[in-house]
């Protein structure tokens, strides 16, 4: 049963899942999910809106439920993208109109039935295989205890009977271990399931395990009398006497010595490797030797043992115990039951079982006797014959015909989100909830619990050995202590001690490295990411360990997963998980450690000056790349300086971060700047790091202190005739213009372009550019546009996307009325430049400047449509004043097209919430907006709705204003006149 690329693909075997043309579509927020579910439950029939209403919002419904769901409707929509018509308004509801084999669902019917209508065993098992590898979990997982609880139920049924039909299956093929392994779990987790209990006991009996296979029968029938009162029927009963009768054959595996599974501590589920497990299939199938490699506690043994119960025979070796490497050999002939004759040669033996053998032998821990293990499984596989090894290793046999498959750590969630699907959040909540089975996933613990999985590099030992810690310490407790993690994360409990506490992994690994790379490693532990060779020759090398050695160290260490492994081409860079990395830094002598530091610091500042000066070079895109991959590492420097009291670091790091900062819109690094300004008395670069300080503070909107940051920043660099004071003074003209004192901002922009450094026509051309703004804010539309001109000039002289995009933006303003499709071309390229690069502020600037100006020169309604994305713009970025002034235009747009009540209420929040008021065409305009709404709505409506604007805050009319925007359809045309000429920024 084939599926298009094109098509959708809708998965409830499982977390809720949604593909289009094979690529994941995520459906954000607990409400749409429930709705998309629901319209499953029911696809293709119409599913009325009272129904949903009760589906998606449970006992308590808001008080505009058809409303509120009306919105989730477009919301979900959204989230699907190419797929979102499939959800269809059909009266008296909605409809989810996609055809059956859409939903693996419905595909895993199909299949079942196919499967139950063929004949030959192997086509069968094959159509179950198919069907039952569609299942990722729970059906309707997140649903399955509310509105979807019924068929959660019936596809959970289906699913046990098509296991027992596999099994069925299994043993009509005599391959009697498997069926035995599948069938004990399924006894366990369903002991009154008959069926499987009788399926059980048969392959027991075939195994020849006659007592294990009475033992199974004995169980259930205590079970039954015991709990119900019953006794086993008839069937079970001529099946006990069969057992005792031996009626039943034994069956032999394929092979000699039998078929040695692989140990299993405990029964647990097996979660998110669903992508491994297939390339290991396909890796066996296509040549005789595969290698897990990993990191320790990576999961390659769990991984081994979930491929391992696909095969029948296996011979499971684990040599973790061996220290001789000359044992090894011993060790695989003990497993495959090989008994050496007088005078016989071990190898020889083992060559000739292996010509016989048709299965599956897994070496498992083989790092330690890398060399020995290489021989051996190369030796094996030299003989032809049906036998395939998988070996486990931290790194690579690297024989001839080997396919290594790389086990990475399970995929984690993105900060500060409450996604229940990644592999590493469901690895931590099932093994939590064996602990606690009435931990409950809301939001706010599946946050913490994604903390905890990214702090754990997604290792599954480290999140097993912490989800265990549930229900003695909380979520929060560990999330917050995992600084602490070598002695929260330990069991006490048997087994292999090296899978007790995540210390002892990583003891394993660090000892099986030579001395040099032992030093190597532990002072990379100073890097907070990814890394190249050149910095590492920098940072870690001395006369110790000299700069030559170190790209072979450094790829010693990627082979043997203590670094994870760059990619094919262009420049590599290696990262060390987290665990691993403050393993090494515990290991670090502190002496060594401090210099290590302050050299990885002063490389940080090197790097950073020299992106400074390339963010306004024609080079910007590779350098704003550079500085984002170096991002955790300059934080870490810029932190160490501070703490270390190496004041001249840490403030050259503030100073040369703030072009990136500004124009990025990255409060966290401009906050450095404010840190210096209150740290520092004196320094060279002072000045600059004023100018991040003021930045800071007005894009949380406070003005006044911004404005005496600036001044202060001024005073620092020389005065406003020094270059050293060209940044505090533009920032001077920032606040001003913002403040709406545009004489202070033209005075304060004409010094910055006057002190603009010979050949540096970017800085010119960013400060004629603002100087062109502030004109036409003014109301000097002609002096405006011979200053934006100007300033586009300079910038495409300098090639600067930022300089370009910027002095476009000027223009847009400076002609918007003018020659609005002039404006409108100019800010086009202003936006995509500023996107191009990363250049958060101007995109920003730029998209509001569009969007104002079709709502003057265009209709109304697709202004309306852009607006949502600027206020999630400047929401994201946390940038008020800027959010502010968006608002401003869009109260105007609210009165132009009807939205009376919406406009007056915005516009009084905006009043309560701002710290200046609006001013030139943009007060002018808002007034006779609000004029208009005032006479159409009448002044009790209008003053209740103004009143109601009063007592909400900035970002909560942020969200309604977002939600009303996703509200379809149109009041109507509003009255004419609300259209005067005016610009977005204008007043800005």
């Amino acid at each position: 049963m084939s599926r298009q690329p094109t098509e959708v693909e809708l998965g409830i075997l499982g977390p809720l899942e949604v593909r289009v043309a094979g690529r994941p579509f995520p459906v954000p927020g607990p409400r749409q999910r429930a709705l998309l579910a629901a319209l499953l439950l029911r696809r293709g029939h119409v599913v009325p809106v009272d129904s949903l209403v009760d589906q998606v919002f449970g006992e308590r419904p808001p008080r505009e439920a058809r409303n509120a769901l009306q919105t989730y409707v477009v919301r979900l929509r959204q989230a699907l993208g190419p797929a979102g018509a499939a959800v269809a308004t059909r009266p008296p509801g909605y409809v989810l109109e996609v055809p059956g084999e859409a939903v693996d669902a419905e595909r895993f019917i199909a299949l079942l039935g196919q499967a139950r209508g063929t004949g030959p065993p192997v086509a069968a098992l094959g159509l179950l295989d198919q069907a039952l590898a569609l299942w990722r979990g729970p059906a309707y997982a997140e649903f399955a205890s509310t509105f979807a609880r019924g068929e959660s139920l019936r596809l959970h049924e289906l699913r046990l009977a098509a296991q027992e039909d596999r099994a069925e299956l299994l043993l009509r093929l005599d391959r009697v271990a498997e069926a035995t392994a599948t069938l004990e779990v399924i006894a366990a987790e369903e002991p009154w399931r008959e069926r499987a209990v009788e399926l059980l006991v048969t392959a027991l009996a075939q195994a020849g395990r006659s007592a294990h296979a009475l033992a199974a029968l004995a169980g259930h029938r205590e079970r039954l009398r015991d709990e119900l009162g019953l006794d086993p029927p008839p069937r079970l009963q001529r099946l006990q006497e069969q057992v005792l009768r031996g009626t039943f054959q034994p069956v032999a595996p394929a092979g000699g010595g039998g078929d040695r599974r692989p140990p299993r501590t405990a029964p647990t589920s097996f979660v998110g490797r669903e992508r491994e497990l297939a390339l290991v299939g396909r890796s066996l199938a296509a040549g005789r030797l595969v290698t897990l490699v990993g990191p320790g506690g990576v999961g390659k043994t769990r991984l081994a043992q979930e491929v391992a119960d696909g095969h029948d025979p296996v011979w499971w070796v684990d040599l973790a115990p061996l220290r001789d490497p000359g044992a090894v050999p011993d060790a695989v002939a003990a497993v495959a039951g090989i008994e050496l004759l007088p005078g016989g040669v071990l190898v020889d033996a083992l060559g000739q079982w292996a010509g016989r053998a048709r299965g599956l032998l897994v070496l498992d821990n083989c790092e330690h006797l890398l060399t020995t293990v290489a021989r051996l499984a190369e030796e094996l596989v030299a003989v032809s014959s049906g036998l395939v090894v998988l070996a486990t290793s931290r790194e690579r046999l690297a024989v001839a015909g080997e396919q290594a498959v790389v086990v990475p750590p399970l995929e984690v969630p993105a900060p500060d989100t409450d996604e229940v699907d990644r592999a590493a959040v469901r690895l931590f909540l099932d093994r939590a909830r064996a602990a606690d089975p009435e931990l409950v996933a809301s939001p706010r613990l599946l946050r913490r619990v994604g903390d905890v999985c990214r702090a754990l590099d997604g290792l599954p030992l480290a999140i097993e050995l912490a989800a265990a810690r549930i229900g003695t310490l909380t979520v929060d407790d560990l999330a917050d202590r995992l600084d602490a993690r070598f002695d929260l994360l330990r069991t006490g409990r048997g087994g292999d001690a090296r899978h007790q506490a995540l210390r002892a992994v990583v003891d394993w690994s660090f000892e099986l490295l030579g001395a040099d790379e032992q030093r190597l490693f532990l002072r990379l532990s100073v890097f907070a990411a990814a890394f190249d060779i050149a910095a590492a020759e920098t940072v870690a090398a001395d006369d110790n360990l000299p700069p030559g050695r170190v790209a072979d160290l450094v790829a010693r260490l990627a082979e043997q997963s203590m670094l994870t492994r760059p990619g094919p081409s262009g420049v590599g860079r290696y990262r060390m998980l987290e665990t691993l990395r403050a393993y090494a830094a515990s290991r670090l002598p502190e002496a060594e450690a401090e210099r290590l530091r302050r050299r990885h610091a002063s490389f940080m500042v090197d790097l950073a000056e020299r992106a400074e000066a390339g963010l306004y070079g024609p080079q910007e895109a590779t350098w704003a790349h550079r500085v984002e991959r170096w991002l955790d590492d300059l934080r870490a420097a810029w932190s160490w300086a501070r703490d270390a009291g190496e004041v001249d670091l840490a403030v050259r790091l503030a100073a040369a971060g703030t072009r990136y900062a500004y124009w990025r819109l990255r409060s966290d690094l401009l906050a450095w700047g404010t840190w210096a300004a209150s740290a520092v008395p004196a320094h060279p670069r002072l000045a600059v790091a004023y100018a991040a300080a003021a930045a800071d503070a007005w894009v949380d909107g406070r003005l006044e202190e911004a404005g005496e940051l600036a001044r202060r920043g001024v005073e620092a660099g020389g005065g406003a005739a020094a270059p050293a004071a060209a940044a505090p003074l533009e920032a001077v003209g920032d606040v001003a213009m913002l403040a709406g004192d545009l004489p202070t901002a033209l005075d304060a922009y004409r010094g910055v372009a006057a002190l603009a450094a010979p050949g540096d026509l970017a800085g010119l051309a960013v400060a004629t550019a603002n100087l062109a703004l502030t004109l036409a804010y003014a109301g000097d539309e002609g002096a405006a546009g011979v200053a934006a001109e100007e300033a586009v000039a300079a910038a495409l002289t300098s090639a600067n996307p930022t300089a370009i995009a910027m002095a476009r933006f000027a223009e847009g303003e400076a002609f918007a009325d003018a020659d609005p499709a002039r404006a409108a071309a100019v800010l086009d390229e202003a936006l995509q430049r500023a996107r191009d690069v990363g250049n958060r502020f101007i995109a920003g600037t730029a998209l509001t400047a569009m969007v104002a100006l079709r709502a003057r020169h265009g209709p109304p309604e697709a202004a309306l449509a852009l607006f949502r994305d600027a206020i999630d713009h400047w929401r994201a970025s946390r940038n008020r004043p800027l959010l502010v002034i968006t608002l401003r235009n869009l109260v105007v747009l609210l009165a132009r097209t009807g939205r009376d009540e919406a406009a007056a209420t915005l516009a009084a929040t905006l009043e309560a919430a701002a710290r200046r008021r609006s001013y030139g065409a943009e007060a002018a305009r808002t007034a006779t907006a609000l004029t208009a709404v005032r006479r159409r709505l009448g002044q009790a409506a209008y003053e209740r709705a103004w009143a109601a604007g009063t007592v909400r805050a900035l970002e909560d009319a942020a969200d309604d204003a977002k939600r009303l925007l996703d509200q379809p359809g149109d009041p109507g045309p509003g009255p004419g006149g609300l259209s005067a000429p005016g610009r977005t920024l204008g007043g800005r």
